[in-house]
């Protein structure tokens, strides 16, 4: 595969971006090469990075069919891409921008996300984004048998708790369904979470669609090639996704992405939120150690108070040092 070397004056652009994340701006001429370099010069876009999966899936149709075939229950032939921000005739209602949002030949919508981070409200949000497809197809005169299924599908780089369901399972189907019985209330509304974590290791000639899929998305940035073993279907999706084949405005986003720092509090809130036991520990492990600095930055104030105190009085270093475990040099330290 054709090797990937960035210009002078594309490196220099592409630190001018590196610097517009603050964490990084400390980083030296030389770090910010490497990591530039580890970002821009692989063979594949990085699928997880959801400039590079809106990219590849709005410019591949053939794909963009194909994995949805794999994923949903109805059988679609064409498929079109719309604009990706949901559009409301009220001004003041929340206009989500998606990922990729695609209509099929008869009319059924489909919202297509790429998750990366575990963000509060996540449930709520993928609600809430496919009962805006399904408000918005009925105009004045129109009949509610007229509605048309909305399907949200979401891939997630993490894994959350699925109540009732096998820890090996990857795709988790969500409808409205009654509380004690089950049954099915309307399939008007139905959301999956692919959980790419969940891909058990094995060989690819042994895997099924669906795994092909979760194996594809989470390791594509990894890939220097098509990897051996792989199914002849996906060979056009490795043909959209190559790192230089991608337009210099997409390919400064997905920089810019690709550097963005997350915001830490919101994950927090959400590994709350969500219950995760992997979430409380860090929860509980964050707040022992905020707690012990804490306890400790104040029994280290009262012990500099009462060592000046004592020096006021005219105690002799030595002695304070003696009685409290200190060296006279460390007595002395605390005076000023």
């Amino acid at each position: 595969m054709e090797k990937i070397t960035l210009t002078p004056e594309q490196m220099d652009q592409y630190k001018t971006i590196v610097n517009e994340v603050e964490n990084l701006r400390s980083l030296t001429e030389s770090e910010k090469e490497i990591l530039i370099r580890d970002i821009m010069e692989k063979p594949f876009l990085d699928l997880l990075c959801d400039v590079a999966f809106k990219y590849v899936f709005s410019q591949d149709m053939e794909s963009l069919i194909m994995l949805l075939n794999d994923f949903l229950p109805i059988k679609i032939v064409e498929v079109t891409t719309e604009p990706n921000e949901l559009v409301s005739p009220v001004v003041e209602d929340k206009k989500p921008v998606l990922d990729i949002l695609a209509k099929t030949d008869d009319g059924h919508k489909i919202i297509i996300e790429m998750q990366q981070e575990r963000r509060k409200a996540f449930f709520p949000r993928l609600y809430y984004y496919g009962s805006k497809l399904l408000s918005q197809q009925l105009k004045k005169g129109s009949h509610y048998q007229d509605l048309m299924p909305v399907y949200v599908i979401c891939f997630t780089n993490f894994t959350m708790k699925h109540k009732g369901c096998p820890k090996d399972q990857l795709v988790y189907e969500y409808q409205h369904r009654e509380k004690n019985g089950g049954g099915l209330f309307t399939k008007l509304h139905t959301t999956y979470i692919c959980e790419l974590p969940r891909l058990a290791q094995k060989a690819l000639e042994d895997m099924n669609p669906i795994e092909n899929w979760f194996y594809i998305l989470r390791n594509c940035r990894n890939f220097v090639r098509k990897p051996e073993g792989m199914d002849p279907r996906f060979d056009h999706i490795f043909e959209v996704a190559k790192s230089n084949r991608i337009p210099d405005k997409e390919r400064t986003q997905y920089l810019r992405a690709m550097l963005s720092d997350y915001d830490k509090q919101d994950i927090g809130e959400a590994y709350y939120e969500y219950g995760l036991e992997e979430g409380i520990e860090k929860g509980l492990e964050k707040g022992r150690e905020e707690g012990r600095k804490e306890v400790e930055a104040k029994a280290q104030a009262e012990k500099i108070a009462m060592v000046k105190s004592l020096l006021e009085q005219g105690v002799k270093a030595s002695i304070i040092a003696r009685s409290m475990n200190l060296t006279p040099e460390q007595v002395m330290a605390m005076k000023d």
